[in-house]
């Protein structure tokens, strides 16, 4: 493939933009390449080189590019002139139609990003409780401010002792005292979470965390798990948020709150939520949405851009489209019969990999032990790994080189796009075999 004009483009956007990308995620070595058009399942770069995404902005874009009964759906709700700053009917309206899919939260505010969504809940659970620091998840990205940016994807030799793990800063430039003050607790362990979170109690006003951890893969939590930690929240006075920016509308159509049968105090969605477009929400009880509510609470929830109308319009579009395309149930057939046939042929090239996701989410790990956490896929096969994801790209599958993020279909990923998807896993595998072979 010729990448002539990305890599000109980047040497101009270098100039202005620091390593030529608004997000460091989005660069590659020696240059990010740089795209011009997107439609249905499928994404074009600027020299024309088409690719399958399985990426699908993260998870976001849940209907497909540039989908046409989108479009018009989005476009038939922005016909105000009004974009922000203002609260309109069509506010009012996005959040019931979300609170009839999300039946397990009371009330909902929007805000922007999924970062502001899980900033406004630990505004919330420290009012509510009075206290005044956070639980994480070891390995969870829940956003990159101080007290939640804390012990994502660690360095094993500084993270410590799995069932107590070393709070660590997950960039530079966090403050030091806010870090240390994070209490880091365990996935999948509810013995060294309820002795971490009883012996902090009288410190910690929010649990956080992703009930399917997708930033690493995707890691399931134990429904045991998830119960016991409801009961420990209730009993310490800790709030229990759901960071499901990337669970919600995914897992099932009300979240994992409703596929696991636990409801947290406060969840935060994203992505999915407009099909692409910048929104997130912070949902949950009304209890505490009482510490934001004017004349009664006294945290702070603001944002001009909060409830933007433009953002609103896609989500109706895309809360609408979700229930009459039966968007879960597609996704959920097409994700089972991709790891049914990734498993197959793992076995067949005689690889140690499996393949776990749900809702059109799903990552490859290779190993062959179970992964119920960060410590365990981070100790999966990189190199194997590295070598499935290189033959995958030179197919013209756009897909992602770390081998601890995610990956995401679309409903636009339909049979026939699928098929052709398990035939390029199926050569990527058998040129991981040979190299191991060839050792």
């Amino acid at each position: 493939m010729d990448f002539t004009k990305s890599k000109e483009l980047y040497e101009t956007a270098n100039r202005s933009v620091p390593g030529g990308v608004h997000s460091n995620s989005r660069f590659r070595s020696p240059h990010p390449l740089y795209y011009k058009k997107g439609e249905g399942a499928y994404i074009w770069d600027l020299d024309n080189n088409r690719y399958l995404d399985v990426v699908m902005g993260n998870g976001a874009i849940i209907l497909g590019h540039n989908d046409k009964d989108f479009n018009e759906r989005m476009a038939s709700y922005m016909t105000s002139g009004i974009v922000t700053g203002l609260e309109t009917e069509l506010s009012v309206q996005a959040a019931e139609t979300f609170l009839s899919l999300v039946k397990t939260a009371e009330q909902v505010r929007y805000t922007n990003t999924g970062t502001e969504a899980t900033m406004h809940t630990m505004t919330m659970a420290r009012t509510y409780t009075g206290k005044p620091h956070v639980a994480v998840i070891e390995g969870a990205y829940n956003g990159w401010h101080d007290a939640v940016y804390v012990s994502t994807w660690p360095d094993m030799n500084l993270a410590g002792d799995h069932s107590a793990p070393n709070s660590l800063p997950g960039t530079t430039g966090l403050m030091k005292e806010v870090v240390e003050t994070t209490l880091v607790l365990p996935f999948n362990d509810l013995a060294a979470a309820e002795k971490l979170l009883t012996a902090n109690q009288h410190r910690i006003a929010a649990l956080i965390i992703e009930p399917t951890m997708i930033d690493i893969g995707y890691i399931p939590a134990k429904k045991e798990y998830l119960q016991g930690l409801r009961r420990l929240c209730d009993q310490l006075n800790i709030v229990l948020v759901f960071d499901e920016l990337l669970t919600g509308f995914r897992d099932s159509e009300g979240g994992a709150q409703q596929h696991y049968g636990v409801v947290p105090d406060l969840a935060t969605f994203g992505k999915a939520i407009a099909n692409g477009y910048m929104l997130a929400a912070v949902a949950g009880k009304a209890k505490i949405f009482e510490t934001v509510t004017p004349g009664k609470g006294t945290c702070s929830f603001i944002g001009t851009y909060n409830g933007h109308q433009v953002s609103l319009a896609a989500s109706m579009a895309f809360m609408e489209l979700y229930k009459e395309k039966r968007v879960f149930e597609t996704l959920q057939t097409r994700t089972s019969q991709l790891i049914s046939e990734f498993d197959r042929l793992a076995q067949k090239h005689g690889i140690a990999a499996r393949m776990q996701g749900r809702g059109g989410h799903f990552h490859w790990y290779f190993t062959d032990e179970p992964i119920a956490n960060y410590r365990e896929a981070q100790a999966s096969d990189k190199a194997d790994y590295a070598r499935f994801i290189s033959h995958l790209s030179g197919k013209q599958v756009y897909c992602l080189p770390n081998y601890l993020l995610h990956h995401a279909i679309s409903m636009a990923h339909d049979d026939v796009i699928l098929e052709s998807f398990v035939a390029d896993m199926d050569e990527s595998l058998q040129q991981v075999a040979i190299a191991k072979a060839a050792k």
